[in-house]
Formats: C-alpha cells, structure tokens, sequence
C-alpha cells in the first residue's frame, strides 16, 4: 500500500522539478522597485534642498555684488 502511494508522488515530485512553470518565466524578468509610500516625500524634499541650495547662492551673489558697489 505504502508503495502504491510512494512511486506516484516521486514521479509527480520529478516532473514538477523538470517543468517550466510561469513562476521561472516571471523570475527571468527584472524585478519591479518595490512600493515606496514615503516617494512623494522624498521627492518634495529634494526639490526643497534644490531651492535652498539655489537661495544661498543666490544670497551669495547679492552680497558679493553689493560688495563690489562699495556698500
């Protein structure tokens, strides 16, 4: 009885190993990035370290040319 029921499992067992499933194909393909939910924070806080970044050189040039006036 216990052999009856051993050969057909390994055999299924085998074959499984030895099929291509979609799991494999989707393996192929590069994976997707995963979810971020912070992303639209992240990006507002680059742009406002962009606006700093162009505000202080800004500054920096106003003084600079005041300084060349004479003030």
């Amino acid at each position: 009885m216990k052999m009856q029921l051993f050969l057909p499992a390994v055999l299924l067992l085998l074959l499984n190993a030895c099929s291509d499933s979609a799991d494999s194909k989707q393996a192929d393909q590069p994976a997707e990035k995963p979810y971020n939910p912070w992303k639209s924070q992240m990006e507002s806080l680059e742009k406002s370290k962009n606006l700093e970044g162009q505000m202080l050189q800004n500054a920096k040039d106003r003084d600079k040319h005041i300084r060349e006036q004479g003030g």
